[in-house]
């Protein structure tokens, strides 16, 4: 494990604490925007991260979910979502987890997602295979949509819900079960560790799914955006499976 890894599990273990120590207090909920809004437990753990960040590189570039740009041009960028699943979390739903990732020259090279709650740590860097508490992970093996999961989560907006409605419905009868994750970093890790087969979104932000990103390519998955083109993070749009059913989800993105 480089010293770099290490570090960001040290950021994600010191904000999953945040998370896991305010998880039974009262919450005070901000809204943002349609269906989109924060809490008191996402600020603090964002800035037990960008504190961290800065104490060790005092200008490094941030992307933070709680409004924190990096500057025109970075080419370094640490990528921070400190609370994904803030509905599930605020509603007491035990699926939530902080995602960081650092992002050089457009590609993700570290990832680490951490569940507090069942201290389930995922972790990547680029080159080195995915782990899930040191432990080497990799996507399963279903070679057929009729024994698949699949995972997905739902877009904020119409457009995004009525695309992903349509996907559902083509997809869904064919799956073996599906279900709806309540946080995209713990969907894409969950594909990465085999215990979905397929994950779906249509409608992801940059942090939902750079640290995401990296772990599942480490864990031998494969992504694509909507257009059947290599996904990155910083797209909206997302499939990701095993490669044996590449070619089933290449199909399924009508």
């Amino acid at each position: 494990m480089s010293e770099l890894l290490d570090f960001t599990i040290d950021m994600a273990r010191r904000a999953g604490g945040i998370l896991r120590e305010k998880y039974a207090q009262p919450r005070e909920i901000h809204t943002k925007g349609w269906h989109d809004f924060y809490t008191d437990a996402d600020l603090a753990a964002q800035a037990a991260i960008v504190d961290r960040i800065r104490s060790r590189e005092p200008h490094a570039a941030i992307l933070a979910e709680e409004n924190i740009q990096p500057p025109a041009g970075a080419t370094s960028i640490w990528v921070i979502d400190p609370l994904d699943g803030t509905t599930n979390y605020s509603r007491h739903i035990p699926a939530f987890s902080a995602s960081i990732a650092l992002v050089r020259d457009g590609q993700p090279v570290i990832g680490v997602i951490y569940d507090p709650l069942r201290a389930d740590l995922f972790a990547a860097e680029a080159g080195q295979g995915a782990t899930l508490n040191g432990a080497p992970i990799h996507v399963s093996t279903a070679s057929e949509i009729g024994e698949a999961i699949i995972g997905l989560d739902w877009g904020r907006g119409e457009v995004a819900r009525s695309l992903e409605l349509a996907w559902l419905q083509r997809s869904g009868l064919q799956s073996r079960t599906i279900r709806a994750i309540g946080s995209a970093a713990l969907g894409l890790c969950y594909l990465a560790a085999g215990w979905i087969d397929v994950y779906y979104h249509s409608a992801l932000m940059p942090w939902d799914g750079a640290a995401g990103q990296v772990i599942v390519q480490e864990a031998g998955g494969q992504l694509l955006n909507h257009q059947r083109q290599p996904w990155n993070y910083v797209e909206p749009d997302c499939i990701g499976c095993n490669p044996k059913l590449m070619p089933w989800a290449r199909a399924s993105l009508i």
